[in-house]
């Protein structure tokens, strides 16, 4: 359950001075997810990160005479962050810290190590994942 003081809660801006990339993570529809590590906290984090002409061209492919079509792009990379945002669970990763520049969007995350959940899903046999492949 989340409460008023959870959903209301700030998410500081990353700064990217304080993180090491240390190699790339995957790539997917909308970014790439980088290893980083955050060089003050020495915490090792996910960071996803989203070009911005990307997504403008994501957001006009197919479409004529839209202008402002590309927040509906933009909508979706705020929907990722504020679900992180909003739920707290211990199997959930935590969102740490948002990144906005004029060339890039994107957002840190507690780095979860083994494969990406698509890859799990694939070799999944039974309808739900074990709790020891959860943890």
């Amino acid at each position: 359950m989340i409460d008023d003081e959870e959903l209301n809660r700030n998410v500081p801006t990353l700064d990217l001075d304080r993180l090491e990339v240390v190699s790339a993570l995957g790539r997917g529809a909308k970014g790439v997810v980088f290893l980083a590590r955050d060089q003050v906290e020495d915490e090792i984090l996910a960071l996803k990160v989203i070009s911005r002409d990307s997504i403008e061209k994501k957001s006009n492919k197919g479409v004529t005479n839209s202008p402002g079509n590309g927040g509906n792009e933009y909508r979706r990379v705020s929907f990722e962050q504020q679900v992180l945002k909003n739920f707290s669970h211990p199997l959930l990763p935590r969102l740490r810290g948002l990144l906005a520049t004029d060339k890039v969007v994107g957002y840190a995350i507690d780095y979860c190590p083994g494969r990406d959940l698509n890859s799990l899903r694939r070799k999944q046999t039974e309808k739900m994942f074990s709790d020891d492949l959860i943890r």
